[in-house]
């Protein structure tokens, strides 16, 4: 009889996950889709945030992530851990700087522009960046052939440098801390400038910090789904399908643990996890692009190449500082278990703090953002 109900446990545990990775539900940047929002809106009380189904998805998720760990470990006995060569830097390069030049064309022809914005001439950096000067249209599109060159790799960052603090400028540093990975691109495409590239032993970091920025600002708006959750259900209820049928509020938890837990993963994983995390990622955001359309299409395409750019590397230094001494499985395991309650618990505790500080400093809600989703409440699809 017990037997039987944790079979059935079990099966329904299986059924959540796989309704967590339906299309769409875990994609990263639900402002994209659920119209303008007003930024001095306080996120949800701590209160309200650790709630029973919090800390049950808490506790199902930090055994998986342990398990996770341990079995990595485990695997590193039998994969050996990437080394860094001539020929995957250059492939990994060129990944990189195609990918890019093909997002700032997207952005140059206006193909990355959210469909609430009626009034928008285009795109700065990402979909709801609406409204540009005709000299940021120049910029994309200078950028798209310098980052080709590896020779004008400075002048290329320092245009994606430029439309980042366009972001800062109009939304604020705050709302920019979304798409960190852009200062992580930048940063990488300096490093590829050929006197930069043989001279300095950073250069050596330079999918290190590709996958690291990525990690964090995934991990970011993942902390958003807890704490802002009616931005995740505004999407739902114009795509209530890929809910399963599950509760609004149960579909947005799930996800931001998802989305949380792989990312993390970037952080942490081995030369066999770290790829495991790349591809479910890339899966997920895959996935969603039928659902969503163009929108998603052009604008995760930076985050797309980032991914591959981390599945053809693998492990790098960054995981292994992050990581620890740690070797065994239960050794790993442990370590991997601490520093995931420690990561979630800070950047949880930093969005309540930087957000405070943000709207005192503003004083009033960001320009463009002037409208407010507090009015949608969490309901049953």
């Amino acid at each position: 009889m017990n037997d039987g109900r944790h079979r059935a446990r079990f099966r329904h545990c299986l059924t959540v996950l796989s309704g967590a990775l339906l299309p769409g539900v875990a994609q990263a940047h639900v402002k994209w889709f659920c119209g303008p929002i007003d930024a001095s809106i306080p996120p949800a009380a701590l209160r309200q945030v650790l709630s029973p189904l919090f800390f049950a998805c808490l506790a199902g998720f930090t055994a998986l992530v342990a398990v996770g760990g341990g079995c990595d470990a485990l695997l590193a006995r039998v994969v050996p851990a990437s080394r860094e060569g001539e020929r995957r830097s250059v492939v990994v390069d060129l990944v990189v700087r195609l990918g890019l030049a093909v997002y700032a064309v997207c952005l140059w022809r206006n193909l990355a522009v959210v469909l609430w914005a009626d009034d928008a001439t285009g795109s700065v950096l990402t979909p709801e960046m609406v409204n540009r000067a005709h000299w940021i249209g120049l910029l994309q599109l200078a950028i798209a052939g310098m980052v080709l060159v590896p020779r004008l790799s400075l002048p290329a960052a320092a245009g994606l440098l430029t439309l980042f603090a366009i972001g800062v400028a109009r939304f604020g540093p705050f709302y920019m801390i979304d798409y960190m990975f852009f200062v992580g691109l930048a940063i990488y495409v300096a490093l590829g400038q050929p006197a930069l590239r043989h001279q300095y032993r950073l250069a050596s970091w330079r999918v290190s910090i590709l996958t690291g920025g990525l990690s964090l600002s995934l991990m970011w708006t993942a902390v958003e789904k807890f704490l802002f959750p009616q931005w995740t259900i505004a999407v739902l209820l114009h795509h209530p399908g890929i809910t399963a049928g599950f509760p609004f509020p149960f579909v947005a938890t799930i996800a931001g643990f998802v989305e949380f837990s792989l990312s993390f993963y970037l952080l942490v994983g081995r030369a066999v996890l770290v790829r495991v995390a790349a591809v479910l990622l890339a899966g997920v955001f895959v996935m969603a692009m039928p659902e969503f359309g163009m929108v998603d299409v052009v604008g995760h395409i930076p985050v797309l190449i980032i991914l591959v750019a981390t599945l053809l590397q693998g492990e790098t230094r960054l995981q292994q500082t992050l990581r620890g001494r740690a070797a065994g499985p239960w050794a790993s395991s442990g370590a991997v278990l601490i520093r995931y309650l420690a990561v979630l618990a800070i950047l949880m505790l930093l969005y309540y703090g930087l957000h405070a500080l943000s709207v005192w400093a503003e004083g009033k809600a960001v320009p463009l953002n002037q409208f407010s989703l507090a009015s949608v409440r969490p309901s049953r699809s």
